[in-house]
């Protein structure tokens, strides 16, 4: 009954089971399968039942049950994941840089500390010390900062947003960095910023286990909207001069 119901596409789709089996070979990524009328969203949108038809015709060597995704189950290559940074001076001659994550294998030289800030004005204005670089976020994606293993060498200190998703990620971020603090993710810093406040969309209320009881107990006022409603304090609106103060440790 699967089969009739997609009976419009099912030649293209057992066309592309053949050619995977046929011609695919490492390094190759999904743009390059090469059948009429198929593209990588006909993949995307077929890939339940692609998948199913690749397990059976295919041999065990060539499917990996444990990839996280469609394409390295069956051993493509997937979009590589990037960092955009930048260091205190400048780096190799330039002022900031993005490189793919695979590749970048160690610190640059010199480097004792790491700022990771979501919001990129603020990440390209950040008046960066010796001795630091600064990483744009980019969010829920924080998880790409996983593979930089030698991040847990340095003094690594993230600021995001004062809100409910900004204690979220700051959560995440410590699933594999434990060691990382907040920057300007405080009481104070909220309180003394009231006429910048914004409403934060769609809030969260999960459980954060990761976080410094200060950060806990900022998070559950913020979950209870003990201040107003959905309190959001976006980290483009603090003050420049609390940057700078939070810089020097001041």
């Amino acid at each position: 009954m699967r089969a009739l119901r997609l009976a419009e596409a099912w030649d293209k789709l057992l066309a592309t089971v053949r050619w995977i089996e046929e011609h695919q070979a490492p390094g190759m990524y999904l743009r390059q399968v090469d059948v009429p009328g198929v593209d990588t969203k006909f993949i995307e949108r077929h890939k339940g039942v692609l998948t199913e038809l690749l397990d059976a015709q295919l041999g065990p060597a060539r499917v990996d049950g444990t990839a996280p995704d469609f394409a390295v189950r069956y051993g493509f290559l997937r979009r590589p994941g990037y960092v955009r940074f930048r260091v205190a001076g400048s780096f190799r001659g330039f002022h900031e840089l993005s490189v793919r994550t695979s590749e970048f294998t160690a610190a640059p030289d010199g480097i004792a500390r790491a700022y990771v800030i979501e919001n990129e004005i603020t990440y390209l204005a950040f008046p960066l010390p010796a001795a630091a670089m600064m990483i744009l976020g980019g969010g829920y994606a924080v998880p790409v900062l996983q593979p930089l293993g030698w991040l847990a060498g340095l003094d690594v200190a993230y600021w995001g947003d004062i809100d409910t998703h900004g204690f979220a990620i700051l959560d995440l971020l410590r699933n594999h960095l434990p060691r990382a603090r907040s920057m300007l993710m405080d009481r104070a810093t909220l309180l003394g910023h009231r006429d910048h406040w914004a409403t934060e969309p769609a809030p969260t209320a999960a459980p954060l286990d990761r976080l410094e009881p200060a950060e806990s107990a900022l998070y559950a006022d913020l979950v209870a909207d003990t201040y107003a409603p959905s309190v959001r304090l976006e980290q483009e609106r603090v003050s420049f001069s609390a940057i700078e103060k939070a810089v020097a440790g001041r």
